[in-house]
């Protein structure tokens, strides 16, 4: 409303204009809603409440990766004070995590890391500073990750715990794979650990796999026809097809499983024979387009061997299925 409209109102009126004016600016400042530039470029467009304060308790550190910082978190006068992990990032670096929580918030699954939603918040810094943070709510795995595990070993796991890591990890990419998602990011590092006492878990812990915030829904406009997807995922632990081409499908998250199991026996990243012989390795020339695969050792039991060889076949169209490696003689596990 202009001056030449306000003063055409009668005093007691424009004071009640004035009133509601000021009442309005102080909603919208209170419920700002956000849209910010990385989450534009990235294709991804969000809106969403600025809290604040966050309703969290931040306490112990547990990692730091490219999307930013994980932390134990409680909810603020939660009495029972349940154990959270949140996933932090400045709002204008955070459309990893909101394509995260795009994937996450509609898998249910005692294999996958269950995502309880997500805040944006007004939050002090270590310099006594203030930022916005997205934060995204993620089930706790109070044991960690199976990287963490294999490397306190200090060396491979026992064959019957790799089995038992290994049905788990199946039974979630299978669960993903039919809700369409392909998580393109499969390792060590983003399988997560829940301790149980538990007859039926003879490795003492519940697999889930987790870190959806490169993952790709078949069909979405994002996906496309598959291709296009360079640098989608570890380079380790990328399909051939992957690393040279940007080609993503299912897959890829088989072949990432075969590293990860590999990496279970041996206690060591997958193509490390490489890594002895040259410190400069050309992994794309090397993993993209060589004939080599990932040394497999003759010390494993025969089973495991044709295991790993079913997942680690540089044609991808040769490389077995989540639901054929499930019924594999390695796994001894039957399913319906």
């Amino acid at each position: 409303m202009d001056s030449l409209s306000n003063s055409l109102i009668p005093p007691s009126e424009n004071d009640d204009v004035l009133q509601q004016q000021r009442s309005s600016r102080n909603t919208k400042n209170k419920n700002k809603r956000i849209r910010t530039k990385e989450s534009i470029n990235a294709g991804e467009t969000y809106e969403g409440e600025v809290k604040n304060s966050s309703s969290w308790i931040k306490s112990g550190f547990l990692a730091r990766g490219a999307y930013g910082s994980v932390y134990i978190a409680t909810r603020k006068g939660d009495k029972e004070e349940k154990k959270m992990a949140i996933k932090e990032a400045e709002i204008s670096h955070a459309s990893s995590l909101m394509h995260e929580n795009k994937i996450l918030s509609r898998l249910v699954s005692p294999f996958v890391v269950r995502c309880y939603g997500h805040e944006i918040a007004r939050e002090e810094t270590l310099f006594g500073g203030e930022r916005t943070n997205y934060n995204l709510i993620l089930e706790y795995c109070s044991g960690q990750s199976l990287s963490h595990l294999i490397k306190k070993k200090g060396g491979g796991l026992w064959e019957k715990d790799v089995k038992s890591f290994a049905k788990d990890i199946l039974l979630g990419l299978q669960y993903i794979h039919r809700e369409n998602i392909i998580h393109c990011d499969v390792k060590p590092d983003n399988i997560f650990l829940i301790p149980v006492d538990n007859q039926t878990k003879p490795n003492g812990f519940v697999t889930k796999i987790g870190d959806f915030g490169v993952a790709l829904e078949k069909g979405s406009l994002e996906y496309g026809d598959g291709s296009g997807h360079d640098e989608r995922g570890t380079t380790r632990y990328m399909a051939p097809e992957l690393i040279s081409h940007g080609i993503v499908d299912y897959s890829v998250d088989t072949w990432a499983f075969g590293c990860t199991v590999l990496e279970m026996f041996t206690g060591q990243e997958p193509w490390e024979e490489h890594i002895d012989l040259n410190d400069s390795v050309d992994w794309v020339s090397l993993i993209g387009q060589s004939c080599f695969v990932p040394y497999i050792p003759d010390w494993l039991s025969e089973e495991a061997q044709d295991f790993l060889k079913r997942c680690l076949v540089r044609e991808a169209g040769e490389r077995w299925g989540i639901g054929a490696l499930m019924n594999h003689p390695f796994l001894n596990l039957d399913v319906e």
